[in-house]
Formats: structure tokens, C-alpha cells, sequence
């Protein structure tokens, strides 16, 4: 009897559970809802509060960012020195110490060297553009003779007397003084907000200096105790979630976290390699401004879809300047060089890590460079990946669960489904149809937790044999 009244306890306290969870969520939702709203009725101040707390945390999104990028490239080399160095020591974990110190100074070196490299050879370059050598004309030297020559052109057609000049001096003169009262009214009298805003832009510069600089401080500490890091996030997730649901959530973001870098450093080689071609092609064709423009290349490529127009347009005005025919020819080669990129090179380095149509990249770089900017662009193709990949899993998961076909192929000349149909058992391999009623209780049975159950059986009847006991 004892046992029973336990047992009965045991369920009351499970049902009370149950309800305090459910007035957990509510308190939750309507929690959610009084603060949306709140965030409607004051959007500016919310704004503003969420930038202060972006400017506060900017050096350490900068680490966050930087270790990510950093983290593929000192595990290759921390799991070649763990290969050497842990056959040898007598203590493994002093050695994996060891390793992952220096695998973080190489790492760092290469970084560093990587960004001297890249300055070594674009500031004297771009010194060159500008300003010219002895034996060669920078834009200092080159723009003032194109404007002239074009100003010797332009007066040529003012001067004559077909409609069109008449029209172009007229459409010329109204130019000029549109342009002579914008200056007097405008510019003369937002002189002081003009120094403001270059001042301003200085500040900015030096700030962002020092974010840089302090976010490379914490990356170093973030890689150092990566590990650490994410046995804290699954304990929480472990914490917080059931045991299937937390297997679930981990699962997806180490999915996640593939495409991420996939998608990241197979642009990264992509885009050297886009440069290393571009300044060979530009060296065979002798054309002006190679190194500069090769690193614009290579640069922009990173952006997905509209990375070549970005550094294209600029650097075929940077040759234009120079010569018009050899501007022809890098267009020409550009959109070569991009085909042979689009079609042949990124699938092959890149693979199936996005697994995006054209249509969700344009979508993922216009709308995520329309609300991030320059970021949004960069991470809006992976992070739409991983977005696409959760909603499949979901849709996916969802029609298993309901005995119907996952295959988007299935669905394409479907005009509807049969409600006392059978279902459909393991539809991507043997496609046995069984009846609803059998399939939903064979469903319910594979997600039961056996080990929980296990538990509470076991709890159960510890609980019954100390009843009969006393």
C-alpha cells in the first residue's frame, strides 16, 4: 500500500511539474510579447541602446571573428605537431599544451607575415599609381591630359552650330551655375560641419585601429581555451534541454559550424587563386597596374555574386585612364577569368559546403547586405545556408513523421495526397506502405527515451520494494 501511495506521489509531483513548466512558458511568451511591443512604440531608443552595447563589444566580436577565421588554420597545424610530438612525451596532456602553444605562434606569424606581404607590395604600387616614376605617368601626371584632351573635345562641340551644340551649351552653362551657387550656399556655409565630419572619420579610423589591436588580444585567449569554451556551451545546452533535443541542437550547430568554414576558407583559397591568375594573365598582356589590381581582385572576390563587379569597374577605370584599348582587354579578361571561377573553380574547391541555389545567394547578399553591410555580404551566404539547411531538416523530419516522401522531386507534379492512404515506411530506401494508425504508434515508440524509461522503472521499483520493506 505504501509503495502505491508513493507511487501515486511520484505522479502528482510529475503532473505538478508539468503545470509549473507550463506557467514557465506562458510568463515567457507574454513576457516576449509586452517587450515587442515596448520595442515598437520606442524603436530609436532601442536602437541606440543596442548601438552602445555593439560599440562596447566591438573588440570582442572582432576576437570572436578573428579566432573563427584563425581556428581551421592551427588546428592543421596543431594536429600535425600532435602527431609528432605525442608519440614522444611521457605526458600527453603537457604535450597537447605544448602543441597548441605553438601551433597559436605560427598561426599569429603567418597572420602577421600575411598582412606585411600585402602591404609591402600595395602601398609602393599604389605610391606608383598615384604619383608615377621617372619612366612612367601616375594619375597625378595622366588625369590632368585626359581632362584637357576632353576639354579641347568638349569645346570643339560647343562651338559648332548643329542642334546638338546648341543643346550641350545650353545644357553646360546651366551646369556651371548650379554648380557655382551650390558652392557658394552649401559648401561655404557647412565649412565647420565639413572638419566636423572629416575629424569625425580620423576618430573613427583610430578607433577601429583599436579594435583590431584588442580584438587580436582576445583571439589569442579565445584559441587558447577554445576547448574550454565549448564544453561550457553543451553543458548549458545539456542543462537547459532534454537529452534528445540537446543531441539535436549540437548536431546542428556542428553542421552549422562545417558550412561556416567550409564556405569561408574555400572562398579565402579561391580568391588568392582568382589574384594569383588575374596578375599572371595581366603580366601576359602587359597591361598597367598589376599588382594593385590583382590584390582588388582578389579582395572583392571574397564578396559572393557581386564581388567581381566591385573590384572590375574600378580597376577598368584605373586602365582606361592609361590606355583606352587596354581597358577593352581586361574587360574582356575579367569576365573570362570570373566564368572560368563561377563554373569550374568554386564548385570544386568550395563543393556542396553551401548547397545553395543562385536565387537564395543573390537573396542571402542582398538582403543581409542591405541590414549588415559590408559583414552581411560576406557571412550572408553561409549563414543562409545554415538557415536552409535547419528548415529542411525540419520539413524533412516532420513529413518522415507523417509517412510521407522528403524528396522535393516527389512534390514537383503532385496534386494532392490521399488522407486514408497508407503510409510510408523508410521512403529513401526500401518504400514499405504500412496503415496510419500502426505507423504513428511505431513513431511514438522510436521516440521514447529507453534509457530515461529504464530509469524510471528502475526508480519505480526502488521505490515499491522500500514500500513493502517498511
Amino acid at each position: 500500500m505504501e509503495g502505491d501511495k508513493l507511487i501515486r506521489e511520484r505522479r502528482t509531483n510529475g503532473q505538478g511539474k508539468k503545470f509549473a513548466s507550463i506557467g514557465v512558458i506562458a510568463f515567457l511568451v507574454i513576457a516576449a510579447a509586452v517587450l515587442l511591443v515596448f520595442i515598437c512604440l520606442r524603436f530609436d531608443e532601442f536602437s541606440n541602446f543596442l548601438s552602445t552595447i555593439f560599440g562596447a563589444m566591438s573588440p570582442v566580436i572582432v576576437g570572436i571573428v578573428l579566432a573563427y577565421l584563425l581556428n581551421p588554420f592551427m588546428s592543421f597545424f596543431e594536429n600535425g605537431l600532435s602527431r609528432v610530438l605525442c608519440k614522444h612525451a611521457r605526458k600527453i596532456t603537457r604535450a597537447k599544451k605544448i602543441c597548441r602553444v605553438i601551433s597559436l605562434v605560427l598561426t599569429m606569424v603567418i597572420l602577421i607575415l600575411c598582412f606585411s606581404v600585402v602591404l609591402y607590395l600595395l602601398v609602393p604600387e599604389l605610391t606608383k599609381t598615384v604619383m608615377g616614376t621617372d619612366n612612367e605617368d601616375g594619375l597625378v601626371d595622366i588625369l590632368p591630359k585626359q581632362s584637357e584632351n576632353l576639354k579641347e573635345w568638349f569645346s570643339g562641340v560647343l562651338n559648332g552650330d548643329s542642334k546638338f551644340s546648341l543643346w550641350l551649351r545650353d545644357a553646360f552653362e546651366k551646369g556651371t551655375t548650379y554648380i557655382e551657387d551650390f558652392i557658394n550656399d552649401k559648401v561655404f556655409n557647412y565649412t565647420s560641419d565639413i572638419v566636423g565630419y572629416v575629424a569625425s572619420g580620423v576618430w573613427s579610423v583610430f578607433g577601429i585601429v583599436y579594435d583590431i589591436i584588442i580584438g587580436i588580444v582576445f583571439s589569442v585567449y579565445i584559441l587558447l581555451a577554445k576547448d574550454t569554451f565549448g564544453a561550457h556551451a553543451k553543458k548549458i545546452v545539456y542543462s537547459l534541454f532534454k537529452r534528445r533535443r540537446a543531441n539535436v541542437i549540437i548536431r546542428v550547430a556542428r553542421q552549422c559550424h562545417f558550412k561556416f568554414t567550409g564556405a569561408i576558407t574555400g572562398k579565402i583559397v579561391d580568391s588568392i587563386i582568382i589574384g594569383v591568375l588575374c596578375f599572371i594573365g595581366m603580366f601576359i598582356m602587359d597591361l598597367p597596374y598589376r599588382v594593385l589590381i590583382s590584390v582588388i581582385v582578389a579582395v572583392t572576390n571574397v564578396i559572393p555574386f557581386f564581388g567581381p563587379y566591385i573590384g572590375g569597374i574600378p580597376s577598368a577605370f584605373l586602365i582606361l585612364c592609361f590606355d583606352p584599348l587596354k581597358a577593352l582587354y581586361f574587360v574582356i579578361f575579367i569576365i573570362i577569368l570570373q566564368q572560368f571561377d563561377c563554373n569550374l573553380l568554386t564548385p570544386h574547391i568550395v563543393g556542396d559546403s553551401i548547397g545553395l541555389s543562385p536565387f537564395w545567394v543573390l537573396f542571402a547578399c542582398v538582403v543581409f547586405g542591405a541590414l549588415f553591410g559590408l559583414p552581411g555580404m560576406l557571412l550572408g551566404v553561409p549563414g543562409m545556408a545554415c538557415i536552409y539547411m535547419i528548415i529542411k531538416e525540419i520539413v524533412e523530419y516532420r513529413l518522415k513523421r507523417k509517412g510521407l516522401h522528403p524528396e522535393t522531386g516527389y512534390y514537383y507534379n503532385l496534386d494532392s495526397v490521399d488522407e486514408h492512404e497508407m503510409v510510408v515506411i523508410d521512403p529513401n530506401e526500401d518504400p514499405v506502405k504500412i496503415f496510419k494508425d500502426e505507423y504513428e504508434e511505431r513513431i511514438r515508440k522510436e521516440n521514447e527515451l529507453p534509457g530515461e524509461d529504464a530509469e524510471a522503472e528502475n526508480g519505480d521499483e526502488e521505490n515499491t520494494d522500500k514500500g513493502n520493506e517498511k
